[in-house]
């Protein structure tokens, strides 16, 4: 059964999403990918309606990865993005853009969630993981 994953990131990321996605799908894993590419300031006008956009997409999805940079964790998006996916009883995970040191926090929801290195396999392995535990959860 393939993974659905909801894509939490910010917009400074978006190439390394882009080739964070092409590489798995270059390697054959059974995984299909969503996201919601926010261009509107949090507190926008228009928040509550991106807001029911982004849960529509969470909702179908197994679970939420976040791949967070060295910006990532000062995004209300992410975070919110992140929180709903909890708030749903989804799992989530973090996979750091960069291995060089110049990320120095991650998003906080991910605290006691899995973080891991870019890593197609690992990362995939650690979805397959939260996947089956919410799949036996019943969800």
């Amino acid at each position: 059964m393939a993974i659905r994953a909801f894509l939490s990131f910010v917009k400074e990321d978006i190439n390394l999403v882009n080739l964070f996605r092409g590489q798995a799908e270059n390697e054959r894993f059974d995984l299909e990918f969503d996201d919601y590419s926010i261009k509107e300031p949090f507190d926008s006008r228009n928040a509550d309606y991106i807001g029911r956009g982004i849960t529509e997409q969470i909702r179908y999805a197994t679970l939420t990865v976040c791949l967070y940079g060295p910006t990532t964790h000062s995004s209300d998006w992410v975070v919110w993005e992140l929180n709903k996916t909890l708030a749903l009883g989804k799992p989530i995970m973090g996979v750091r853009l960069y291995d060089d040191g110049r990320i120095k926090y991650y998003p906080a929801p991910l605290e006691k969630w899995p973080r891991v290195p870019w890593d197609i396999p690992k990362i995939v392995q650690t979805m397959d993981q939260l996947a089956a535990k919410y799949r036996r959860a019943g969800r």
